[in-house]
């Protein structure tokens, strides 16, 4: 099984790669950038937003936490990812548009939650039925 430092590592790389991806996308359909920053670090702190929530992603690996003590600390860390990048960086400004990305960002955050949930329900669901199975076969 893989450790949780490797599956940090992973994560981490998995997610820096999406946000420079993304990064670039948005910086292309943006055509540049208005507010005056670098090309260099508009990535960079691309890269950054897509390698903290996809790291904080390992909790869910922790088993000795639950679902929800997994959650709240992914969530949190998430948030508060957004709010140290994409506000300084002025990606959203504190009016409609940080309400309107904030309702995106719950309910992505519970699709995400819902998808994992069902996942993880299943899986239990399975293993059970094949202990049963073998159980049954035992006696």
């Amino acid at each position: 099984m893989m450790e949780l430092k490797d599956r940090f590592i992973i994560n981490s790389l998995i997610g820096t790669l999406a946000g420079i991806i993304v990064g670039i996308f948005t910086w292309m359909i943006n055509i540049g950038n208005p507010e005056g920053r670098s090309f260099v670090l508009h990535i960079v702190m691309s890269g950054i937003h897509g390698l903290i929530p996809c790291g904080a992603a390992t909790v869910y690996a922790m088993e000795s936490w639950g679902l929800t003590k997994s959650t709240i600390v992914h969530a949190t860390i998430t948030l508060a990812t957004i709010m140290a990048i994409e506000l300084p960086m002025k990606w959203f400004r504190w009016n409609i548009e940080f309400v309107i990305m904030m309702i995106i960002y719950v309910v992505i955050y519970t699709i995400i939650w819902i998808i994992n949930y069902s996942y993880w329900k299943h899986t239990i669901r399975k293993l059970n039925e094949e202990l049963k199975y073998f159980k049954k076969n035992e006696e």
